[in-house]
């Protein structure tokens, strides 16, 4: 854990129980007058300084706040076919680690529907926010990306009808490599980087994405889990558009 995640602005106490409280204590052995980073969803990040430790285990805490800095996700969004639950959870927590703007999950043609219905989907995606908790207390950013569901692919188009370009993965049918091809993003405009469910892209799917003006293109001759293709190609979308930037470290005035 580099940064503790805050409820909010004004929180100045982590009750003895929580992990953040239990990993200053335990792990970093934190005492009054050290000092640990932390931050807001969505929000600045700042240095703490430990004020006091209760007998409970309970952490007292003042912060600075980093001034005139926002984190700002980076230009790419994804278009990923809904696969299993368990691979999910491993698609967010790489995309959040890696960054991006967005994630996007369809109910593919070659995938179980019934996919839909566990718990990543229900409620007010509470887990899929613990996620990107997790992501954000490892990376020191502190933006989330957004995450929508879509029926199938056509839904997304439909519910999208400003999309009419993007690049999707495709071991089978490519022209080239993902590290060859232009890569657009403007702001309010990301570029949009589709990867097909377990099972791949269906016939129609293809077909339709061609429809919209997407390229395809690989990323080597591997078949790679999705979580993986998603990680590899994070990675060189962001290279392409010129967003990996050096850590920025944690200041405050």
């Amino acid at each position: 854990m580099n940064l503790v995640l805050l409820d909010s602005a004004e929180n100045r106490f982590l009750d003895a129980c929580v992990p953040a409280a239990k990993h200053l204590r335990e792990v970093l052995k934190i005492s009054p007058g050290k000092t640990f980073w932390c931050g807001v969803e969505n929000g600045s990040r700042g240095i703490a300084t430990v004020e006091k430790i209760s007998p409970e285990g309970g952490i007292a805490f003042s912060v600075k706040w980093e001034k005139g800095v926002v984190s700002v996700l980076p230009p790419v969004r994804l278009l990923v076919g809904l696969s299993r639950p368990q691979t999910m959870k491993k698609v967010f927590a790489a995309a959040g680690e890696i960054g991006c703007a967005g994630i996007d999950v369809f109910v593919s043609e070659k995938g179980d529907p019934a996919y839909a219905q566990s718990s990543l989907w229900r409620g007010n995606g509470e887990e899929v926010r613990e996620i990107f908790r997790k992501t954000a207390e490892q990376t020191c950013v502190t933006a989330f990306p957004t995450v929508r569901l879509f029926a199938s692919l056509a839904d997304f188009f439909e519910k999208n009808e400003n999309v009419s370009a993007g690049t999707a993965l495709d071991i089978y049918e490519n022209s080239m490599s993902l590290a060859e091809l232009s890569l657009c993003a403007s702001e309010g405009m990301p570029a949009l980087l589709a990867v097909g469910s377990e099972r791949g892209w269906s016939d129609s799917e293809r077909a339709l994405l061609r429809e919209h003006g997407f390229a395809f293109a690989h990323i080597g001759e591997r078949v790679l889990r999705v979580e993986t293709a998603v990680s590899v190609a994070l990675a060189i979308a962001l290279a392409k558009v010129g967003c990996l930037a050096p850590h920025r470290p944690l200041t405050a005035s």
